[in-house]
């Protein structure tokens, strides 16, 4: 993609992302207002605490909660050209803080081509990579316990 529709599809991203973070609630959760959709844990069994306190630490901890895909990646943003026609796999969506999304879109297992000049594009910051890394060592925290149970 050139430069021009790489901005494109930053700004439309951008619009995405300002429209989500407008639906908030008060507790964390799946848009059904019951647990997330954890594809880590099986359904009978979760680990009591899963999480060290100095991994969380690297977290804010007031945060807004607010309505967020959970999986905002490229291999979920289906373009045509650089027009956005859908996003896809809304499997993982819920009310989480406000930082969530915003690490998860960092993950670089899932980046392609031109992905970090459209985020760079998005977020106009420096990189938090204090709650990325946090955020990427949860999910793989997360995945190491599932596949000690298997």
């Amino acid at each position: 993609m050139s430069v021009d529709e790489l901005d494109h599809i930053a700004e439309q991203l951008k619009t995405v992302l300002s429209t989500m973070s407008k639906l908030t609630s008060k507790s964390l959760g799946s848009v059904t207002g019951g647990p997330y959709r954890n594809f880590f844990y099986p359904s009978h069994l979760s680990p009591k605490y899963p999480f060290s306190k100095s991994l969380l630490s690297q977290l804010p901890r007031n945060d807004t909660v607010q309505f967020t895909h959970g999986d905002l990646l490229p291999k979920n943003i289906l373009v045509n050209g650089s027009e956005i026609t859908a996003i896809v796999d809304w499997a993982t969506a819920g009310f989480y803080p406000a930082y969530w999304e915003y690490c998860r879109m960092y993950d670089p297992h899932f980046s392609s081509k031109g992905w970090d000049y459209v985020l760079d594009r998005i977020f106009h910051i420096p990189r938090r990579l204090t709650e990325i890394y946090a955020v990427k060592e949860l999910l793989g925290l997360q995945l190491t316990i599932r596949r000690s149970l298997n």
